[in-house]
Order: structure tokens, then C-alpha cells, then sequence
């Protein structure tokens, strides 16, 4: 074998074998997973496809859903859905766990597989052994099932230990309603009759979050609810439109939820926490990808200078706009988890062009997004094969040796990330 073959070959087995940061994950917890592990079906492998298998399941000309709840349903339909990243992310991670192809022929048995699996595991072995699977040392989880964040959950009692926490309320960033400000009430301890109460009780929030031990950092995904351009409210405006909420009055919110994203920027960077930012593509069917467009963010970039900024999912479809980004702000780095699972194929060049334009510790290579570690494993499958088909194609070209290669690899898979929330205790 050459010389130039036998490094495109140990670049593959390289990133094939490397640890991964897991940037992003909304595992739900071991007790979750003990209470459901013996109802498992061939579906907890699923996960993103679900929306496809919606998108699929209108059938062309009669505007009629398949019904994908029956098993035949599911597996015409799926069909369709197994060729994209999200079908390949389930395909994978069947095989992976349990060697059997992801057809209605084997739904049985990987039904029965799945549930022998969990029958011989605790909900904390499942993880573990998941993730362990996966080759994921260190995962950043968001807990984004209540608004805000239960203070618990930074305690990291019901994840591995590897796990850190990151904070999120958006819904409290978007409010519109008074009976919405009263359950917050309960939820953060205070009373909350002005704006200025609010923003104490989110002061202690955050502080308690932190107090508790897993927190690394906050978490915002703003383009569910609204497009990503925030103007310098002043306090005064965003007063006036917090008192006409508790009033019942209808009026323009946006200077109260501008105001109130601004204080989350600024409680970040006042507990030294980097901040997450979904960008780009919505998950489920029906969503508009382009309130998810970065560029409206650049002025956040430019204010907030002394804030790092962890922005998700490649912004995909406007993954060419954040290298732009990434390559002109110093606070900000570029993160492709959940985007390979999108789209493998895209990614791939994503990454390549990003690498000719931006400083690769300024990337992260991975993070599952998903409730089910069943899932993460495929996914993780996917990232890797996909960084190490960039990194081949880098070295068969000559832009690298075998040694930046794999420097890069480390980098981009964990080394980055590891740095970037405080989480390098697990050589």
C-alpha cells in the first residue's frame, strides 16, 4: 500500500475510534427511561424520521396521509424515508445495537431485541452503555421539557456523570399572558407584579442553577417563536408592555421580549455561562426555516463581545452565512449538532468549506438532539463518518498530512468543546 492510501486509511480508523463531545441533547433522564424501558417498540429508533415519515405519508395527487400508526403503514411509508439522514440515523443505529436490518420483517424482533436489552439494564445502565457505545465521553443536555428549567436537573442526580446542564426558559422570553407570569410564579419562588420582579427572580434562578453544580451554560431557541432580530429596548418601553400583559391589554410585545432575550445574554455573560443559540431548521413539519436565519444575530454578536456563543445546527439552510459569521466574530463557534442527521451529504461540504475558511477550534463536530440515547447512537455514526470523509478527502488531496488530519479531528470532535464548557476532567 502507498504511503498517501495508508494515511487516508488511518485517518478514517482515527475519527472512527476518536471520543466525541455530544454538544447538544434533551435526554430525559434515568427515571424515565425505568419507567418506560418495557414498553419499547422498533419505533424508539426513530426519532427526527417521525417528520419525514409525515412529510412522506401524503400520498402524490389524492392529498390523503398514510396511516403510519399500523405497521404496515409505518413500514410503506418507511420506504420512502429510509434513503434521508434522518432514515439512514435510524437504519444505523438498529444495526449498531442490535445487527438487524430496519424492515417490517424484523420489526418483531427488534422490538423483542430492544426490550431483552432494557429488561437486563437500569434506566442509568441503558444510558451508559449507550453512550458508551457511541464512544460519547462528555454531552451537553437540555432539559427543555418545563419553562423554566426544574433547579433539580442541575443537580445531575438522573444523568450519567458526564453530563453538564445547560439552562433554558424561552417560554418566560416570549411571554404574552398574565396566567403564563402566575405559574412562573410558583416555578421560581417570587412574586412577580412588575418587570423589575421578574428579572430579580431569574437573577436567582440562574444563581441557584449554578449553586447546584452541572451547569455550563444557557440555552436559547428563539426561532420556534420568532424571527432572531433584536433591538436595544429600553427599560422603559419593555415596562410599559410587561404592565399591559398583566393588565390583559393587547399590544406590541416585541420590545418586552427583545429586552427580556437582551437580560438573557446579559445574565450569561454576568455568571461567566457560554451560550447556545438555535439557528437554521426547525424540527417537525410546518415550521418556517427562515426565522432561523443568523445574520439578524450579528448585532447580539457585535454588543455581546465578551460572550461565547455556541450556535447550533450549522444554521442549515443558511450554513455558508454563519462560516461568514464564524470567520469575522472571535465569540463565536460553529456547531453541526443535529445538522448531520439533517443532511449527511450537505454537511459534508459544509465542514470542508468551513475548514477552508475558519479556525478548526472554532467547530464542533457533534451533538445527538435527541430525547432517546437509542438514537444518539446512530447519529454519532453518522458525524463520524461524515467528518471522516472530509478529512480523508483533505488528505488524499494533499491539503493535509496524516498529523494535521488528526490534530483537526481531536479538535473538532472533542478537544473544542471540552475547552469551551470547562468539561476537560476526563482524559
Amino acid at each position: 500500500m502507498r504511503r498517501e492510501e495508508q494515511a487516508v486509511s488511518d485517518i478514517r480508523d482515527f475519527v472512527m475510534a476518536e471520543p466525541l463531545f455530544d454538544n447538544h441533547e434533551h435526554q430525559h433522564g434515568f427515571a424515565d427511561m425505568d419507567q418506560r424501558k418495557g414498553e419499547l417498540t422498533y419505533r424508539e429508533f426513530v426519532g427526527y424520521a417521525g417528520a419525514d415519515l409525515a412529510t412522506a405519508a401524503v400520498l402524490p395527487g389524492k392529498g390523503k396521509s398514510t396511516d403510519t400508526s399500523t405497521d404496515k403503514g409505518f413500514f410503506d411509508v418507511w420506504s420512502f424515508v429510509r434513503t434521508t439522514g434522518y432514515g439512514q440515523g435510524t437504519e444505523l443505529a438498529c444495526r449498531a445495537l442490535l445487527d438487524l436490518p430496519y424492515t417490517r420483517k424484523n420489526a418483531a424482533a427488534i422490538t423483542k431485541g430492544l426490550r431483552d436489552f432494557a429488561s437486563e439494564r437500569s434506566g442509568k445502565r441503558i444510558h451508559l452503555d449507550l453512550f458508551k457505545a457511541a464512544n460519547v465521553r462528555w454531552a451537553a443536555n437540555d432539559c427543555c421539557w418545563e419553562c423554566p428549567t426544574r433547579l433539580d436537573v442541575f443537580k445531575g442526580n438522573d444523568h450519567p456523570e458526564f453530563f453538564g446542564q445547560v439552562l433554558r426558559y424561552d417560554g418566560i422570553l416570549v411571554l404574552s399572558s398574565r396566567s403564563q407570569v402566575e405559574g412562573w410564579e410558583k416555578a421560581l419562588g417570587r412574586a412577580i407584579q412588575r418587570l423589575s420582579d421578574l428579572d430579580a427572580a431569574l437573577d436567582a434562578y440562574t444563581e441557584k442553577a449554578a449553586k447546584a453544580g452541572k451547569l455550563i451554560g444557557m440555552k436559547s431557541a428563539m426561532p420556534y417563536s420568532r424571527r432572531l432580530s433584536f433591538e436595544n429596548s429600553s427599560y422603559a418601553e419593555a415596562e410599559r408592555a410587561f404592565e399591559g400583559v398583566m393588565q390583559g391589554k393587547q399590544g406590541d410585545l416585541k420590545p418586552l421580549h427583545d429586552y427580556l432575550f437582551h437580560r438573557f445574554v446579559q445574565r450569561a455573560r454576568e455568571f461567566d455561562l457560554p451560550v447556545q443559540l438555535h439557528t437554521g431548521y426547525l424540527a417537525g413539519n410546518w415550521g418556517d426555516p427562515s426565522q432561523g436565519d443568523p445574520a439578524p444575530l450579528v448585532p447580539i454578536f457585535q454588543r455581546y463581545r465578551n460572550v461565547r456563543f455556541d450556535v447550533f445546527h450549522a444554521a442549515w439552510p443558511y450554513s455558508e452565512v454563519l462560516g461568514a459569521i464564524g470567520k469575522a466574530f472571535p465569540n463565536v463557534w460553529l456547531d453541526m449538532c443535529w445538522a448531520w442527521a439533517m443532511n449527511a451529504t450537505q454537511m459534508e461540504r459544509v465542514l470542508g468549506e468551513w475548514l477552508s475558511a475558519v479556525p478548526h477550534n472554532k467547530i464542533f463536530g457533534f451533538g445527538g438532539d435527541t430525547g432517546t440515547p437509542f438514537c444518539t447512537l446512530g447519529y454519532a455514526i453518522q458525524a463520524r463518518r461524515g467528518i471522516a470523509n472530509v478529512l480523508e478527502a483533505h488528505v488524499e488531496g494533499g491539503l493535509y498530512d496524516l498529523a494535521t488530519a488528526k490534530q483537526v479531528a481531536r479538535r473538532i470532535m472533542h478537544e473544542n468543546a471540552r475547552g469551551f464548557y470547562g468539561m476537560t476532567d476526563r482524559d
